[in-house]
Order: C-alpha cells, then sequence, then structure tokens
C-alpha cells in the first residue's frame, strides 16, 4: 500500500495554485505555502502545509518527521516565505524541541482541537481531562515534530 505522503505528493501542485489563486480562502484557514532556501543546497523549494496560530506565530507541526525532511532546513533558525491568507509573509523558523514543554503543549493544543489528529501522531483514547500520558508524551515525541514560524515582517 501506498504512503500517505505518496498520494498526497501529487496533489501539492493543485493545492499551492488554490492556495496562489483568488479562491485561497476555501483552504487557507487551514493550510499555507512554507518556501525556503535549502542550507546546502541553495535551491528554492515550496510545500503546502497544515499550520495553527500561536499568538503572532505560526505553528506548523508534522507527523511522521523521519520520513520527511524539509523540516531539518529549520533545526536551527533559518528564514522563510509563508503564502498566509493569500498575503506573503516572511518568518523566521526553528525547531521547536522535541519533548520540551512548549512541544507538548503544541501537540496538546492540536488534539483538543482536532481530536482526530491523535491518531495521527499514534496516541490512542487521549484523555483531554488528563492530557499526555508519560507514555503519549514518549510517543509523540518520536511521531510529530514542530516548527515555529516568528513573523517578522
Amino acid at each position: 500500500m501506498a504512503s500517505v505522503d505518496a498520494l498526497i505528493r501529487p496533489v501539492n501542485p493543485f493545492v499551492m495554485a488554490l492556495l496562489r489563486s483568488r479562491f485561497h480562502g476555501l483552504a487557507s484557514g487551514a493550510l499555507l505555502v512554507v518556501s525556503w532556501s535549502g542550507r546546502t543546497s541553495g535551491r528554492r523549494f515550496s510545500i503546502p502545509v497544515g499550520y495553527q496560530r500561536d499568538g503572532d506565530d505560526v505553528i506548523v507541526l508534522l507527523t511522521r518527521p523521519g520520513v520527511k525532511s524539509w523540516w531539518k532546513n529549520f533545526r536551527s533558525p533559518w528564514p522563510a516565505d509563508l503564502l498566509l491568507a493569500g498575503r506573503e509573509r516572511t518568518a523566521m523558523g526553528s525547531l521547536v524541541p522535541p519533548g520540551s514543554q512548549a512541544f507538548l503543549e503544541l501537540v496538546e493544543k492540536t488534539i483538543r482541537a482536532t481530536p482526530w489528529m491523535a491518531r495521527q501522531f499514534g496516541v490512542e483514547g487521549f484523555d483531554a481531562a488528563l492530557g499526555l500520558s508519560p507514555a503519549e508524551r514518549a510517543i509523540v515525541e518520536k511521531s510529530a515534530a514542530a516548527i515555529r514560524f516568528e513573523l517578522t515582517d
């Protein structure tokens, strides 16, 4: 069976075209386009990703980081351009350390807002009243990554 990423990859150009169009409002409440230059190659990359806001910052939480590489450019602060709600924005992206209190709070906030995401992170039976158990924390530390984009414009 094909991976979810393999199924989504061919759709990405259409999603990016939608987000760049006057019809972006159909998807821009949940999706944005992040663009950056590779740290080693210098090549320009762009991908659509899901996001959430945390105050003035933009958070991109991703599942299965071990099979994705784009986020590694942001292990330390790195500039990016975001197409956010139909508007080009500049930002500085950086990895939220897995296992940190900030990381765990972002994961819990996401699961509380969109309970179906718990399964994406490998968590079954999340209890919103109790929050993530120590075992669930260990799971999400390996099954998720978070990039915080601080808007700079």
